[in-house]
């Protein structure tokens, strides 16, 4: 079931962005949205979702007031969900993540989707830049204060929706984003990608800022290691001691984080606007702005054309999945008698 929608009166933005986008079907349900799609069962089929599923995601959104449910005039028993204005704002937030999919994800095919910008009729390379000085940020130039987050993460934890097969996130739709998802993980991935940015590189640090079990730290920790994000280096051999480092594409995913930031920060009342984010380049409070590269202009939804360069794989059928799901299990029985 949805937990209760953020309270405004929460001090730290990113923790605030997540409990409303933070969820990986959440997201991909407002990728759809901003794709065009409206209906229920067309959800569905693209992004070949669970219908409790679906039906659990939706209403979280609509409650976050991020997706609008109105049934249609000649209608009455048929529903489409439409982007609120907070829903669209979440916008430059979906670029960052395609885009830090196309660079470091796509591979040799390319970017399974590729955005045009009807403003300047180019290709859309989306550039995330400093909104005071106008220069492209990058992780080494963000200093991140973490203030209050320790309180607003513990008080918070219990919201947290883990899928315990995030290759699921991937079986629909062909996009960047459902691949940079997968590869963030969940709302702990992207608190441990957050505090690495802001220079946390222990263990311990880790875990007395994000209070979680030592166990959940360590798997996340693991997965961002494997999956490329997090340099793990070992300072001392007994016992074992390891500081972990963001790699490049670790670094390259900063503009992610900030967009996430930004929009819980326009979230939050004026009064717990913090400076949390500094650029360091002009010393100023740090606001993302996502703009084209090529007219320097920042790209509404409406401006946007999206060409789909992969078909939308067709939905597996029940036994099928049932098959699959079979095989998966057989094979995590074999791994655990190893």
């Amino acid at each position: 079931m949805p937990g209760p929608a953020p309270k405004a009166t929460e001090n730290s933005p990113l923790d605030f962005a997540l409990r409303a986008i933070g969820d990986s079907w959440s997201f991909l349900i407002l990728q759809e949205a901003f794709f065009g799609v409206r209906r229920f069962g067309d959800f569905q089929r693209n992004l070949n979702i669970a219908k409790n599923t679906l039906t659990d995601r939706l209403s979280l959104l609509a409650e976050f007031d991020l997706l609008e449910r109105k049934r249609l005039p000649d209608r009455s028993d048929v529903h489409e969900y439409r982007l609120t204005t907070r829903g669209l704002d979440t916008y430059p937030y979906a670029l960052s993540l395609m885009k830090w999919g196309d660079d470091w994800l796509a591979g040799k095919d390319g970017p399974p989707v590729i955005l045009f910008h009807k403003t300047c009729g180019r290709v859309l390379r989306p550039q995330a830049i400093c909104s005071a000085c106008k220069r492209e940020v990058s992780a080494e130039d963000v200093q991140i204060d973490l203030g209050s987050i320790a309180e607003s993460v513990r008080e918070n934890s219990v919201q947290v929706r883990v899928s315990s097969r995030p290759e699921l996130y991937t079986a629909g739709r062909p996009t960047s984003v459902s691949r940079a998802l997968s590869v963030i993980g969940d709302r702990w991935g992207f608190f441990v990608l957050w505090l690495a940015l802001a220079g946390v590189t222990k263990f311990e640090h880790f875990h007395s800022i994000l209070g979680i079990a030592r166990t959940t730290l360590t798997s996340r920790l693991n997965h961002l290691v494997e999956r490329g994000l997090l340099d793990r280096i070992e300072y001392q051999a007994r016992p074992p001691r390891h500081d972990y480092h963001l790699t490049e594409s670790g670094k390259a995913i900063c503009p992610v984080l900030l967009a996430l930031h930004d929009w819980g920060l326009r979230g939050l009342p004026r009064r717990a606007k913090e400076t949390s984010v500094l650029h360091r380049s002009c010393g100023k409070p740090l606001h993302l702005e996502v703009v084209c590269l090529s007219c320097g202009k920042p790209p509404l939804p409406k401006e946007v054309e999206v060409k789909q360069v992969r078909v939308v794989p067709a939905r597996r059928s029940a036994s099928l999945a049932a098959a699959t799901q079979m095989r998966s299990k057989s094979k995590g029985v074999r791994r655990a008698k190893v």
